[in-house]
């Protein structure tokens, strides 16, 4: 079930705001979650705020500093819209071990392929918290080359994973009492091209080490959360023009969350996507 230790577990979801969002968020925002503050990363080009859930889960707002080109440059968000641009996951496993397992678990699921998919090896990375705690972890990053290119690319259809070195309740700290009862992540809706979906799939169960029939809910992916009840991964078919349209150019867009609330767990509850709601 998804609940065994060796499927991954969802870590957090980035979303991707201007900065005077994310010094001032939006009344939507506050109005159904408390957020915490972050702090400034390692390399001095962004800064996050973090809504923290029971579960263990969060979703990070993230921001680059004052909107400057210069620190858009060079960084592997740099050429991301605002929105909910990243998502990452982590196993009890350690950081090298995993990638190991990861790399081994993804060109078992593409055999008979071309094999364009697989993961860099793990990078440190860290920021400093308002209160000057300093966390460090190690981040594992999907990689994608296609045809007969030398460089690879960032796939949005693959999570990454951030595994800790300092003390993960370090890292993940904060309210997690929020005014719309949301009590964790129940499900992550990307929209996908209708005919990659099942090759999305594939790979996401491989990324995740959720690759049996037991572990589909039919409609998604499940999946594990720190301490929390399972959530799952979805596909959203694209029905207008619009979506169809930004399904064949993309390919994979993460688009929505949906929340758990306990023992009230019905369907009803906000929804969080990009442009926040007014």
């Amino acid at each position: 079930m998804a609940s065994d230790q060796k499927v991954a577990l969802l870590d957090h979801i980035i979303v991707l705001v201007p900065h005077p969002e994310l010094k001032d968020p939006p009344k939507w925002l506050t109005d159904n979650f408390n957020i915490t503050n972050g702090g400034r990363h390692a390399d001095g080009k962004t800064e996050n705020k973090l809504i923290v859930f029971k579960d263990g889960s969060y979703i990070e707002l993230i921001s680059f500093i004052d909107d400057l080109p210069e620190n858009r440059a060079d960084h592997w968000w740099g050429s991301k819209p605002y929105g909910i641009i990243d998502w990452a996951f982590t196993n009890q496993v350690d950081y090298e071990s995993n990638y190991e397992a990861l790399i081994s678990r993804l060109a078992d699921a593409q055999k008979g392929s071309s094999g364009t998919y697989s993961y860099a090896p793990p990078q440190l990375g860290g920021r400093i918290r308002p209160d000057g705690v300093r966390l460090e972890w190690a981040v594992t990053f999907p990689t994608n080359k296609e045809g007969t290119d030398t460089e690879t690319t960032r796939p949005s259809n693959l999570p990454f994973y951030c595994h800790d070195i300092t003390p993960r309740g370090n890292r993940v700290n904060g309210e997690t009492e929020h005014p719309c009862g949301a009590v964790g992540i129940r499900e992550v809706l990307a929209l996908a091209d209708d005919a990659k979906t099942g090759v999305f799939a594939s790979l996401i169960r491989a990324a995740v080490d959720s690759d049996s029939r037991e572990q589909s809910n039919g409609n998604g992916i499940l999946v594990g959360t720190p301490y929390g009840a399972p959530g799952s991964i979805s596909f959203i078919t694209p029905v207008t023009d619009a979506e169809k349209e930004e399904a064949r150019l993309h390919g994979f867009v993460l688009k929505e969350l949906k929340f758990n609330y306990g023992q009230d767990n019905g369907l009803g509850g906000v929804i969080f996507k990009y442009p926040f709601q007014a």
